[in-house]
């Protein structure tokens, strides 16, 4: 419906470039928002739901480094493996405040 969901093609992005998934808001900050929220630690299956509906899009890897490059400009945030995100979440939950 009026061309919205069209692939549109990616000005100036090298057609080879491969594509990554890039969260608009970090993992971790959604987790930690989730897990506060909450009041107690997530289980798995929570995390697992914080990151499968976590606003996501596709980028060129370049585009992605750019985007992450203004992010931490404004605030380094640790970034985490959405493949490993359990183990992760694991390993830094405790260091979060």
């Amino acid at each position: 419906m009026f061309g919205w969901f069209k692939r549109r093609k990616l000005r100036g992005a090298d057609p080879n470039e491969p594509m990554v998934t890039v969260f608009l808001n970090p993992l971790i900050m959604l987790l930690a928002g989730a897990e506060r929220q909450k009041g107690s630690p997530l289980t798995e299956a929570e995390v697992l739901h914080v990151r499968d509906t976590a606003v996501c899009v596709q980028m060129t890897q370049s585009q992605a480094n750019k985007f992450y490059e203004s992010l931490d400009s404004q605030m380094p945030v640790p970034r985490l493996n959405p493949e490993f995100i359990w183990d992760e979440w694991q390993a830094v939950r405790d260091r979060i405040q």
